[in-house]
């Protein structure tokens, strides 16, 4: 039999209303006693007693539950899966806090997109505040969710809603150090493989690609463009070093120089915009080592701080990461002179 909030208050010896109050986490605001309390939460231990975590959010009470929206499905989340490491971080960062997650997964539309207004209806309620997550997000929806106070945490990317919390990673910052090490070895004619996507973290990946090669002359071409033709005419036009924007525009990469008989890094430097698939052939490429597990939990904590009234909900946090270089950048001079003399700013977009 479901033990109630009156089994408890007769087990305690108090009345219900102050059973209420120590479930819903506002006993000591309420003048409840600090022994009270305790004799209370007792009662409920004895008891079995677990609280209805819909009821406490329909009565705005605290329900324990930190919600977790995607707006694209995350599962099966291998190793190599996007979202694989943040999820793992926001776990990681639920249980040293002892709180639970809820997963929304009903929010799906028959167009297989997600939505958190279902019907008019916040979905999210049911949770005290969610970690929002997805390459492709709906700006109307997350400002509305501000306006409504709903307390959330935007992950993995920047959103245009002012009021909103969020962590990101710091793509600028990364990017240029990266760009500083080409640099360093020489390469000043630089060729950007980009995804044909428009989601926040590729848009995020090419304006830092961008704001870092102002000086330099750059190659960019849609993934769907790359041939051995393209690759075959870089070297004719000077580019000594190419940069992926994510590891499928790596692996495309390096079946094409190979196909137009050329060697990574032999003849070419390469690296790519996040961490290679283990299982595929440029697993040794240096590259960027996103902190996605840092960045999920971190997500996860700042929501609790916000809950807990240590944090603005529009607060905004920045994580660095750092390039992780196994070989795949060599030196200029190591090479035959360049066949084509580059121009400093100029830019060619395919």
């Amino acid at each position: 039999m479901r033990v109630r909030q009156r089994d408890i208050a007769q087990a305690a010896g108090v009345s219900q209303a102050t059973v209420s109050l120590v479930v819903s986490g506002r006993a000591s605001e309420g003048g409840v006693s600090a022994r009270t309390q305790e004799r209370v939460r007792t009662a409920m231990a004895d008891l079995g007693y677990v609280p209805d975590p819909v009821a406490q959010s329909l009565r705005g009470g605290r329900s324990g539950l930190i919600g977790v929206f995607t707006y694209e499905p995350v599962f099966p989340a291998t190793p190599d899966d996007y979202f694989h490491e943040f999820l793992v971080g926001i776990e990681i960062a639920a249980a040293e806090l002892g709180r639970d997650l809820v997963l929304f997964s009903s929010t799906q539309r028959a167009d297989g997109s997600r939505t958190i207004y279902d019907r008019g209806t916040n979905r999210l309620q049911v949770a005290d505040g969610s970690v929002v997550l997805g390459q492709q997000r709906d700006e109307q929806e997350l400002s509305r969710l501000a306006e409504d106070g709903y307390p959330f945490v935007s992950l993995g990317g920047y959103d245009p809603v002012p009021a909103a919390a969020w962590v990101a990673v710091d793509y600028e910052g990364a990017v240029r150090g990266l760009v500083e090490d080409l640099h360093g070895a020489g390469h000043r004619c630089l060729a950007y493989v980009r995804g044909d996507d428009d989601r926040l973290p590729s848009v995020a990946r090419r304006e830092a690609f961008a704001a870092a090669t102002v000086d330099d002359e750059t190659y960019q071409v849609p993934l769907s463009r790359l041939t051995r033709d393209v690759v075959e005419q870089w070297r004719l036009d000077g580019v000594s070093a190419v940069v992926a924007e994510n590891p499928t525009s790596a692996e495309s990469l390096a079946s094409t120089v190979s196909r137009a008989g050329l060697r990574i890094p032999d003849d070419l430097s390469a690296v790519c915009l996040e961490r290679p698939l283990r299982s595929g052939r440029t697993a040794g490429w240096s590259h960027l080592v996103i902190p996605k597990q840092e960045v999920g939990s971190r997500a996860v904590k700042v929501l609790a701080a916000i809950l807990d009234g240590d944090l603005p909900s529009d607060h905004h946090g920045m994580i660095r990461c750092l390039p992780h270089h196994l070989g795949t950048i060599s030196p200029v001079e190591e090479r035959a002179a360049r066949p084509a003399r580059t121009v400093p700013g100029r830019q060619h977009t395919a």
